[in-house]
């Protein structure tokens, strides 16, 4: 009752530009609390909490940024914006985590940071990314959108880099709607995304406003307000659906030329999708679209990022962008079928899904 009070509270009498905010702050606060970290500065979606951490490292026109092959596009746009270069990076054969001697291979003068993606919640080796980091003085922006809540070494990914980067769109485990935040130790890289957030405004020293081009990508208070709500429980929704994948990974087992995906002994997901190796992985996929059983691998087209047209057609003429092969990524994305999971999901529909992910399986023999 008291959060639907506060809800009414907002929409009726605390919108008011000219005060400031009440909600975000707290918000803040608790992402900080939650995470351990210094600093949490809530943002208008994931993309943009990437494009800042960009933009706050001064990565500019010509710089190189690694980025796995087998990233989404929504990760690598946040470079182009920056008029820097994505180097592409492939993965290993059985695992989304970076090939690292094709990581070194890669690695350029012009590199100034690498993003690894924690896609469906699986962490990389990040014990490896680091000694990488340290080694080559590249700075690593994590890519956790997916991933809030996963651990490597009983550390938080998103908090391991010198930025964590989530969104909070639907669907996410944590979600206000829409909306991301970045989680960073460093003070001045994150009063740096502060004022960059809001057009480089700064309330507190205006001698510092619009000293520089800044974006809109603030969040709203009432998405604030969902967030401190949300985080609440975040926790139970994360066991939860590690107790959904642990059930369906236990039934897939049991099927023939169906395999789980290989998962660090370090990591601990918070299985935002269950994820498993079909040799027809994206037909199979929109097969079980066709039949109910909702996949992103079927929704989205799954192929690597470094595939897609429009990443092609805009970065052909830069230079270096020929340093593209991946062949591990365009095998490994052809075979992985990764499971849209549902808080409703009872015992009921998860037994409904392995019998349908059966069905189809001894339709293709």
């Amino acid at each position: 009752m008291k959060d639907i009070i506060n809800i009414e509270n907002l929409i009726k009498n605390e919108f008011n530009p000219c005060k400031p905010d009440k909600y975000i702050p707290i918000f803040e606060e608790k992402l900080r609390d939650f995470f351990s970290v210094k600093n949490a500065i809530a943002v208008a979606n994931g993309t943009a909490a990437i494009h800042l951490s960009l933009a706050a490292l001064n990565i500019k026109e010509g710089d190189e940024v690694l980025v796995p092959a087998n990233a989404v596009i929504m990760s690598v746009i946040p470079i182009l914006y920056q008029r820097a270069i994505p180097i592409f990076v492939d993965c290993q054969e059985n695992n989304i985590d970076f090939d690292y001697d094709d990581l070194k291979r890669k690695v350029s003068n012009k590199t100034k940071a690498v993003i690894p993606v924690y896609l469906w919640g699986c962490s990389y080796n990040l014990d490896k990314l680091l000694n990488f980091s340290k080694e080559y003085n590249i700075e690593i922006i994590e890519d956790a959108c997916q991933a809030h809540g996963s651990m490597w070494n009983n550390k938080y990914l998103g908090t391991i880099g010198k930025f964590g980067c989530f969104s909070m769109k639907n669907g996410k485990i944590l979600a206000t709607g829409e909306g991301g935040f970045i989680l960073t130790d460093d003070d001045e890289l994150a009063e740096r995304c502060r004022l960059l957030r809001n057009h480089c405004t700064n309330i507190r020293d205006t001698s510092k406003s619009f000293s520089e081009m800044g974006w809109n990508y603030r969040i709203t208070e009432m998405q604030a307000l969902l967030g401190i709500y949300n985080l609440r429980d975040l926790k139970d929704k994360i066991n939860f659906r590690r107790n959904q994948t642990k059930y369906i990974y236990e039934q897939i087992k049991k099927i023939t030329g169906v395999n789980i995906y290989n998962y660090y002994d370090n990591e601990l997901s918070n299985y935002f999708s269950p994820i498993f190796l079909h040799d027809k992985g994206l037909d199979f996929a929109k097969k079980l679209n066709r039949n109910g059983v909702i996949n992103s691998t079927g929704t989205f087209g799954l192929i690597p990022t470094n595939e897609r047209k429009v990443i092609q057609e805009y970065c052909k003429n830069l230079v270096g962008y020929d340093r593209i092969k991946t062949p591990n990524s365009h095998k490994l994305f052809s075979k992985i079928v990764a499971l849209s999971l549902m808080e409703d999901m009872d015992r009921d529909k998860m037994n409904e899904i392995i019998s349908k992910i059966n069905q189809i399986v001894k339709e293709e023999n």
